[in-house]
């Protein structure tokens, strides 16, 4: 095409040298865009090729993913849930070794990820080979208060409208000994029920008020939102009164409330048992399948299984977990510890449990005669009995939730 180029501009007649040095300059020219084109094509087919083995990769994992899922069997997860409780203990206040740094990673096999907090760096000022419960109850709640302020970090944010509202129905109030207990089901909340009501002059004996507050759940205390309406009054108590909360593990937390609904029989467990067998139904439903439990009395024997699916029911809807019951709700969403700065917390399942609930007594002027009522927590062996009953993915919503 330049030959002809220079023959229809009349170059025919021009000596030899200068049509080849023209032809040369003109090739030059030609070759550089040549060279643009074929290094455009080369990275296109480059990025073509990497994004081929990426979707190949991706799609691999995902079917090793299923496949190792199916074969992940209950003594797998069994494993981590030791190994989790383990590493838990140290910051709980158990009569473990506690590090300088201790860090608490969550109950799940390695490349599985949880969408919520997966790892946690608590600071401790506990020596190195000294044990939580060897400490004063002074030191050991502050040095807890002090792990969870840690933790918190990366979650500060106002309550909204709602979350305050769920608060305040939840904190009970002494306004006698200036105190607010963010009260978590099953974690020592009968015997907190039964020393708030002596605290508030309602009873004087110890064994009256633990009668009392298993028969009338909250009867006779006094939550915020329902003692003061004025925002400026909830606030104040909430600034200057001393704040307390008992907490319990997840997972043993959950056990209980289980075997509470399905041996005690309450008009409670009556509503939830009902609720629990009509979600599975629905379950067996939309699987194409029919309900295996269709008598009247199928809520009466539901199974631990039966009882996962429906507290995990809003997985991956995380806006539905405020609306889980009280008693299986994750406990930030009933206390809000990140929001709220609580001077105490009780390890329910710690064997310090007694002498920091003393310790607590004593800070809030309670009568030296009360003593907190003994509670009996189930052993991690009931735990694991239950939990082993759960598939992989089961857990997994557990893990998730919690």
């Amino acid at each position: 095409r330049n030959v002809r180029q220079l023959q229809l501009n009349g170059f025919n007649s021009v000596s030899t040298s200068i049509k080849l040095v023209t032809l040369l300059k003109m090739a030059a020219v030609s070759m550089q865009f040549v060279h643009r084109r074929a290094l455009a094509m080369s990275v296109v087919i480059l990025l073509l090729t990497a994004y081929t083995t990426l979707t190949v990769l991706v799609l691999t994992g995902r079917m090793w993913s299923t496949h190792s899922d199916t074969q992940w069997n209950a003594s797998n997860h069994m494993n981590w849930i030791h190994q989790a409780r383990s590493l838990q203990s140290n910051v709980s206040g158990t009569a473990t070794t506690f590090p300088v740094q201790a860090r608490v990673v969550s109950a799940l096999p390695p490349g599985k990820q949880v969408d919520r907090m997966d790892q946690v760096k608590v600071e401790s000022a506990v020596p190195p080979g000294k044990q939580v419960d060897q400490l004063s109850a002074e030191h050991r709640l502050s040095l807890r208060r002090e792990s969870i302020k840690t933790a918190c970090e990366r979650f500060q944010r106002p309550l909204t409208t709602k979350e305050k509202r769920m608060l305040y129905a939840t904190l009970v109030v002494d306004d006698v000994h200036r105190s607010l207990w963010c009260a978590v089901r099953k974690s020592g909340t009968r015997s907190w029920r039964a020393v708030m009501l002596i605290l508030g002059g309602k009873f004087s004996n110890v064994s009256a008020a633990l009668d009392h507050a298993s028969h009338h759940d909250f009867q006779y205390l006094k939550r915020l939102s329902a003692k003061y309406r004025n925002p400026r009054d909830i606030e104040y108590r909430l600034k200057h009164y001393t704040k307390f909360m008992s907490f319990r593990e997840p997972l043993g937390r959950l056990v209980s409330d289980y075997r509470q609904i399905s041996l005690h029989d309450t008009s409670f467990r009556t509503k939830k048992c009902k609720a629990v067998v009509a979600y599975n139904n629905k379950i067996s439903a939309n699987k194409g399948g029919t309900s295996r439990r269709t008598d009247k009395d199928a809520w009466k024997n539901i199974s631990f299984p039966q009882f996962v699916n429906y507290v995990t029911r809003f997985h991956g809807n995380k806006d539905k977990y405020e609306d889980l019951d009280g008693h299986w709700r994750p406990m930030n969403l009933i206390c809000y510890p990140c929001q709220v700065d609580y001077d105490y917390y009780i390890d329910f399942e710690s064997t310090t449990v007694t002498d920091d609930s003393s310790f607590i007594l004593k800070a809030l002027g309670a009568p030296q005669w009360l003593e907190m009522p003994k509670s009996n927590p189930s052993g991690n062996e009931t735990k694991y009995s239950f939990l082993s009953q759960l598939s992989a993915s089961q857990y997994q919503r557990l893990l998730s939730l919690y």
